[in-house]
């Protein structure tokens, strides 16, 4: 009982949080209200340390809490395709395509947020290079039927159309898409970290990220507009996941989700103006150096 009263420290970002009795620290953790990257201590520990490495050190679970949110984790059954030994390939696929797109906030409540990479891995390389095919053979086609295109143009979309380009997009493409998994969930995941919202790991950031990709790259079998449908589709889709799995609001998940590419947009801005500058200082000397002449 007496260490009941002990209370425990919280601090994220340099603020403080507040004091908190083990009971109120469990259920913050557990609710998503703390993050395992905010930093914990209380009377006798000799530094601050990440409240996911000592939270079942300040306070434990008893056996009647673990029974009670048993029921609340999410199911092994959760997606379809980890199940397709049991319901088939096909179905598999296709359910798992249905939940994604139509009811994203209840696949991924109840999606496992443990389980292996391999399985989402394979759903996004799948579908992905099906609809980055359909996206490459439809602006061929639409390409090669500009009348407006040059006969330098028209060379070109021979080059891409020619079997043997096909053939070897068809094979590299899968490691494309494997490296965009991978570097886009550690780009929100480290997102997550810096906003102090990770509150599961990295894998399960990956496995909304390869379900949402995987599942909204179908929509690019529409000609014309298919691109920009899946593109916008699987930043809602990844958004809701984000939000359900890692326990937080949609707004931070968003935030999460948009601020690596307005990192990169902003890197890239930064360079342009830094060329331009360079470009510019550079014509001035070579002036000075003219009339220097």
């Amino acid at each position: 009982m007496e260490t009941k009263r002990v209370k425990i420290h919280l601090n994220r970002g340099g603020q403080s949080l507040g004091q908190f009795t083990p009971e109120e620290l469990r259920a913050g953790f557990r609710d998503g209200k703390f993050a395992g990257t905010d930093l914990a201590w209380r009377d006798g520990m000799p530094m601050w340390k990440p409240l996911s490495e000592v939270i079942d050190e300040l306070a434990p679970q008893t056996p009647g809490e673990t029974e009670s949110l048993a029921p609340a984790l999410p199911s092994a059954d959760g997606i379809p395709w980890e199940r397709r030994a049991e319901i088939g390939f096909i179905p598999g696929l296709f359910e798992t395509i249905r939940a994604v797109l139509l009811e994203p906030s209840k696949a991924f409540s109840a999606m496992p947020i443990t389980g292996g990479l391999g399985a989402p891995l394979f759903f996004f390389v799948l579908v992905g290079s099906v609809g980055g095919l359909a996206g490459f053979v439809y602006q061929a086609v639409l390409n090669s039927i500009n009348p407006s295109s040059t006969p330098q143009d028209a060379a070109m979309m021979a080059l891409l159309g020619s079997t043997a380009v096909i053939g070897g997009s068809i094979m590299v493409m899968p490691i494309l898409l494997a490296a965009v998994a991978f570097i886009t969930s550690a780009m929100i995941h480290l997102a997550l970290m810096v906003l102090g919202a990770a509150n599961r790991p990295f894998e399960a950031t990956f496995r909304v990220v390869c379900y949402s990709g995987g599942a909204t790259a179908v929509l690019q079998l529409l000609p014309v507009c298919g691109a920009f449908a899946a593109t916008i589709w699987n930043f809602i889709a990844v958004v809701i996941g984000i939000s359900a799995v890692h326990k937080i609001g949609t707004g931070r998940a968003a935030v999460a989700v948009m601020l690596p590419t307005l990192l990169c947009c902003g890197l890239i801005l930064a360079a342009v103006f830094a060329l331009i500058a360079a470009a510019g200082g550079l014509t001035v000397l070579l002036e000075q150096a003219a009339q220097q002449q």
